[in-house]
């Protein structure tokens, strides 16, 4: 039997989980699963999940479930970071903060920032496939959307905090508690406008430290001192 990998089933009906034919290609082809063989999956929402592969195609496969373990959902975190124009760097965000145990992944437009475009999609298969190498059971949700739509979406967050590198007061981050949403800027940093609406709606400056960091470095290195703690 091959070595133990994580997969993702995209339906459960009963003791029957149901692949498609990205996870078919995968795990039949690539990795030689074969009908028998032990299979480890989860369903993205919290499921994990251990079962025995009944039969399989190029199209999908579908296994029996023996064992399944509801996961506890992690404290929230919700990172929200400006859109940039190198998509391998966004998608690199996008797996480490997946890997990291991230709750959402927000991308937004904003004054200062690059003009790049979001291949949602593909951002979404970058998730599934961290979850996925990382042994993880729960799928952050990837959104992309304006400025204002961004700061918007979390009325409902308590703790909701955004890094610039103006002047004035700011949180550090040695005193952030989850749960809590972080929003990080462009490069360009944001906009005096962007940051009157965002102290308008209860968004909190925060401090990260005295290093500028590229606004994929701050998005992941936040995510990593929650997380890690």
């Amino acid at each position: 039997m091959p070595g133990h990998f994580t997969f993702y089933c995209n339906k459960k009906d009963g003791d029957i989980a149901f692949f498609d034919e990205v996870e078919s290609k995968h795990a039949i082809q690539v990795l030689r699963y074969a009908v028998g063989d032990e299979i480890h999956f989860t369903n993205g929402e919290g499921l994990r999940m251990r079962g025995v592969i009944e039969s399989a195609s190029k199209s999908g496969f579908q296994a029996r479930v023996i064992e399944s373990i509801q996961v506890e959902r992690p404290a929230e975190l919700h990172v929200l970071m400006a859109i940039l124009k190198a998509g391998d760097r966004m998608e690199w965000a996008c797996e480490k903060i997946t890997e990291l145990g991230g709750s959402s992944l927000t991308l937004f437009q904003s004054d200062h920032g690059e003009r790049g475009k979001v291949n949602l999609d593909r951002m979404k298969k970058v998730a599934l496939s961290a979850m996925k190498q990382s042994h993880g059971a729960w799928l952050p949700k990837i959104d992309v959307l304006n400025f204002k739509q961004a700061i918007d979406s979390f009325s409902d967050v308590q703790s909701k905090f955004i890094a610039y590198c103006g002047e004035g007061p700011k949180t550090s981050m040695l005193a952030l508690h989850l749960p809590a949403a972080i929003m990080i800027g462009p490069e360009g940093d944001f906009s005096n406008k962007e940051i009157e609406l965002s102290a308008e709606k209860g968004w909190v400056p925060l401090d990260l430290g005295k290093q500028i960091l590229r606004t994929e470095t701050a998005a992941v290195s936040v995510t990593a001192a929650l997380r890690l703690r």
